[in-house]
């Protein structure tokens, strides 16, 4: 079942159980109403009859003739019957034509509250405890309400026969009602079925009307999921054409070598200079599938490999093996700024990638300001841990730093300096991910600031 069939019965039971309940209900209200008025007017004739019947000095006399006419013709006007019993005997004084009889617990309740209504067999009764100087008496006065009972019955053939033709009608509406809902969806499944990995740049039609529904919320989110998936698809296209190309150029290398190497004999000097050129490619080849092998890595990195680490621990690593891999490297690490702050140097961080990220930064620093000294120096800004990694290097010109952070990217003043151009790129995402602010600040020949600003 789709939708829209969905939608249309879901509705239709809830407006039959609704509107059942509203029908039901009111049924039962206007019947108990219609019960009360009732008692009210048993309850004024019995009060009626007790002035009919008592006004006369002894009960004895209410044979008369002229008095039984009236009486008979009061019953008739009344369409009630009426019965009165001495309330401390229990004797029947005037007996009705109904075959009802009415217990002693019953007349007793009625001298205990003086009026009381009831209802025994289909009859109505009201019994009212009257006072007169003759003695006490009880007046029990009962009906049937068929004028009632006819209003009953034609209400509830009008509510069971509205009720059944709403359900369907409802469905009906219901159904027409999902149509127009769903058919923007309609339209947006069509246009979504002919995009492809051919034509990701098209981008969904928003609708003409005007407020904000969830329609343009639907075609919004789907036309900025369509943006991210052309920019992933246009990277793993960059990244495949790059990744070959930096992989092939090692690999051709070492081949050429190995080639020339083999095609005479030559001298342990000879053979130790080739193993050293091929050790050279190889490192460069195994940095760039290291790289490769984080970047992977940072797309399945799980919040429970964070932890509490030190920076100052970290960036102590780093210049170990950058000493160890530029010995004649100069660097230099300044933590007095934040001497009485030491709990910032304590930051929860994913201890490998954050070593990557600063790995990566400081050695661009020294690379490409060598031999010139690289600083680095740590701050407390705001309460924040705020790291500058300054080098003396030629600088990145304004057009190449909006461009340093991409896949590959390599300057045309920098390629004569060993790289792959995965170091930034890496180290962006990274940060992104611990939610730490990255800036810039380069001028050409004067070198460069890179300032990392912790939350």
């Amino acid at each position: 079942m789709n939708l829209k069939n969905k939608l249309s019965v879901n509705s239709t039971l809830l407006f039959a159980f609704t509107v059942g309940l509203v029908l039901a209900g009111s049924f039962l209200l206007f019947k108990k109403h219609r019960q009360d008025l009732y008692f009210e007017r048993l309850e004024d004739s019995a009060l009626i009859t007790a002035f009919f019947y008592f006004e006369k000095d002894e009960i004895t006399k209410v044979d008369s003739s002229r008095y039984q006419r009236i009486e008979i013709q009061y019953k008739k006007i009344t369409n009630q019957t009426i019965r009165i019993y001495n309330a401390k005997t229990k004797e029947l004084y005037l007996k009705d034509d109904i075959d009802i009889t009415l217990t002693d617990k019953e007349l007793k309740a009625i001298s205990k509250n003086r009026i009381l209504h009831f209802i025994k067999e289909d009859r109505q009764f009201t019994g009212l405890y009257y006072k007169d100087n003759q003695g006490d008496f009880i007046i029990v006065v009962s009906g049937i309400d068929t004028v009632g009972d006819r209003q009953f019955d034609v209400l509830g053939l009008m509510f069971i026969g509205f009720y059944l033709l709403a359900i369907p009608l409802n469905f009906l509406l219901g159904r027409f009602l999902a149509r127009q809902t769903f058919r923007p969806f309609e339209d947006v499944i069509a246009k979504v079925n002919t995009i492809t990995t051919e034509n990701l740049h098209s981008r969904l039609e928003m609708p003409t009307v005007s407020g904000k529904d969830e329609i343009k919320e639907l075609i919004t989110t789907f036309n900025y999921l369509l943006e991210r998936l052309e920019n992933g698809v246009t990277i793993q296209k960059n990244f495949l054409k790059n990744a070959s190309h930096e992989l092939k150029t090692p690999l051709t290398i070492i081949i050429g070598d190995i080639d020339v190497s083999l095609q005479q004999p030559r001298t342990n000097e000879q053979y130790e200079e080739v193993l050293k050129s091929l050790r050279k490619d190889t490192f460069h080849l195994k940095s760039i599938l290291d790289g490769l092998l984080i970047l992977s890595g940072l797309q399945i990195s799980e919040p429970e490999q964070m932890e509490l680490v030190r920076i100052d621990e970290i960036l102590w690593n780093v210049l170990e093996k950058k000493a160890i891999e530029y010995p004649e490297s100069k660097v230099s690490v300044n933590l007095d700024a934040i001497a009485d702050q030491e709990n910032l140097l304590s930051v929860y961080a994913n201890k490998h990638m954050l070593f990557t990220a600063l790995y990566n930064i400081i050695d661009n620093a020294i690379k490409f300001s060598f031999p010139e000294k690289v600083e680095v120096l740590v701050y407390s800004k705001e309460g924040k841990l705020l790291i500058k990694v300054i080098d003396q290097g030629a600088g990145i010109s304004k057009s190449d730093q909006e461009s340093i952070f991409e896949l590959f990217f390599r300057s045309d003043r920098t390629r004569h300096i060993k790289g792959q151009g995965l170091g930034l790129f890496i180290t962006m995402q990274i940060l992104k991910l611990h939610n730490i602010e990255l800036k810039v600040d380069s001028e050409l020949e004067k070198g460069t600031v890179f300032t990392l600003l912790f939350p």
